[in-house]
């Protein structure tokens, strides 16, 4: 059998175009919303945390309760992080410290401590979590947002939360 095929020169262009379209748009889309940093685990900022011994050239926050915060971070004072979600503390304070001693641990989910890196790979602050997943993402105007993955947290599913600690 012979099969005979006809090339739609209309149908390709088209066919073409919204591919070319479509490339552009993925391209230009991972360029609009900022740049995205990481952390970067580090054993002297665990043991500055849990000495409460923090760089004490940042400004720091914390994520959740004060008594039991999920993060707590410290930035470059040049960098904006303050949110409805982030609330600033003075790392020279008792609520500090208790904060630090208090940071949420479960089952397999110890702290550590982390930098945070900017895009480019510099260090412009300091992490504090055992939350395993954690994005960095940096706006327009000096904005960092620090943003854990926290799904415990969501729904049904926080009902069923069993973590406790007692001081040690």
């Amino acid at each position: 059998m012979k099969y005979i095929t006809k090339i739609d020169d209309r149908a390709l262009c088209k066919t073409l175009g919204l591919i070319i379209c479509m490339v552009i748009i993925v391209s230009l889309s991972g360029c609009s919303g900022g740049s995205y940093g990481r952390l970067t685990r580090d054993t002297q900022i665990t043991n500055s945390f849990k000495k409460n011994e923090v760089p004490s050239d940042y400004r720091y926050y914390f994520y959740g309760y004060i008594n039991s915060p999920y993060v707590i971070i410290g930035v470059d004072p040049k960098y904006d992080a303050e949110s409805e979600m982030w609330r600033e503390v003075d790392p020279n304070t008792d609520e500090f410290k208790n904060a630090t001693k208090w940071v949420w641990e479960d089952w397999d989910y110890n702290a550590y401590g982390s930098y945070i890196l900017d895009p480019s790979g510099n260090r412009v602050g300091v992490c504090y979590t055992s939350i395993r997943t954690v994005v960095v993402k940096f706006g327009e105007n000096n904005r960092v947002m620090v943003i854990p993955h926290t799904p415990f947290l969501w729904g049904p599913a926080a009902e069923l939360e069993t973590s406790h600690r007692t001081p040690g």
